[in-house]
Order: structure tokens, then sequence, then C-alpha cells
């Protein structure tokens, strides 16, 4: 195969350095050529956009991206209720006396008699707006049986106050034996926390 001189036009082998008419060198014009790609500074451009791209991508991952967990938490602490079951208490009614003359009697019916089982807690804390939240308070037996449960908005429950509040007053005729506690927030239908507390029988009146 053959190539022409860039110069002077003549014939050439095609892989001749130099011209052997007119003596140009073949090489020049092609180093030449190769420096003209870049002669506009084209590579230098393209470095740059690929630095700012790569800081780009860094920064929205590592800085931007960083926050969005504190300020999701911040969002989710600001609706949260986090409360401390401190108590579970229970009496039994007024209906009747507790004396043995009157058990002994006639107008005495075990069967009216009721028993009432309620939680003490703590409110650590409550979101600014209680509407929607509601609070609801199941009793089981150490089988992991329900005994009763009992909801109520979270604006009955609760009240500014640094000592225990009391709510989930549940009553039942058939004499509980009441084993564990679970307190459920729930808010738009949905449950959001579970607080759960063993019970100590001790501290239920008719248990003793």
């Amino acid at each position: 195969m053959t190539k022409n001189c860039p110069k002077c036009g003549k014939t050439l082998p095609e892989n001749a350095k130099f011209c052997m008419d007119c003596g140009y060198s073949i090489d020049s014009e092609s180093n030449q050529g190769n420096s003209n790609i870049f002669s506009n500074g084209s590579i230098f451009i393209i470095l740059i956009v690929a630095v700012l791209l790569i800081g780009g991508i860094f920064v929205l991952t590592s800085n931007f991206g960083g926050h969005d967990t504190p300020v999701q938490d911040d969002v989710k602490d600001q609706h949260a209720v986090d409360l401390t079951i401190t108590d579970v208490k229970g009496w039994d009614s007024d209906d009747y006396d507790d004396s043995d003359d009157y058990n002994d009697s006639d107008d005495y019916d075990d069967s009216d008699a009721s028993y009432t089982l309620y939680t003490e807690a703590i409110f650590n804390s409550v979101p600014d707006d209680l509407k929607g939240y509601n609070v609801k308070t199941t009793y089981f037996d150490a089988n992991d049986s329900e005994i009763g449960h009992e909801t109520e908005t979270l604006e009955n429950v609760y009240y500014d106050s640094e000592y225990a509040l009391s709510f989930g007053f549940y009553t039942t005729y058939k004499l509980p034996d009441p084993d564990h506690v679970k307190v459920e927030i729930i808010k738009d239908g949905k449950v959001i926390d579970t607080f759960s507390e063993k019970i100590d029988k001790n501290k239920i009146d008719y248990l003793n």
C-alpha cells in the first residue's frame, strides 16, 4: 500500500517516514494531527467536569444523606409517647361486706362480687397534640391468655404530672389472676409503641 506526501503529493510507501522527494517528515504530520485534538483544552474541561461530578456525588451521599436519620428521629420524637409502668393494682367491689358475718348471711351472693384492675405509669413524654392517640391496656394471665382490656383516649389518660397516672380500669365478675400487662399506644388505628410489665400480685388487694 502507498500514501501521498502531505507537502508535495509524491506517492510514498506506506511505512515511509520521510518524503523521498521533498524530505518532508511524515511523522511530524501525524504528531501534529494528534496534538490538534487536544489543542482546545478538551481534556482539561473533561477532567474538571469529572471532578465536579464526583465531588457532588460525595457531598450528596455523605453530608446531606447523613442528616436524614437525625431529622426523621426528631420528627418521630415529637410524636412519641414514652411511659414507664410502675404498678398494676386492683380491688374487689364494695357491693358486699368483707365481714364473716355478712358472708355467712343469706343476703350475701358471691356472684355479686366484681374485681377491678388498673395500671399506673409515669409518662416521660407525650406529643404536643394528643388528638388521635389511644391507650389500650390489656391484662394477661400466666398462660398469656387475655383476661380483658380497656381502650381510652390519651386525652382522658394524660395530664401534666410528675407522679404516676392511673388508667386502664378493667372490671370483671370473674376472679382474675393477672400475670402481666401490656400497654399499647395507638395512633390513627395503628399501634406505634408497646410497653409490657410483670404484675406484682402483692399489690392487688383481692389476691391477698
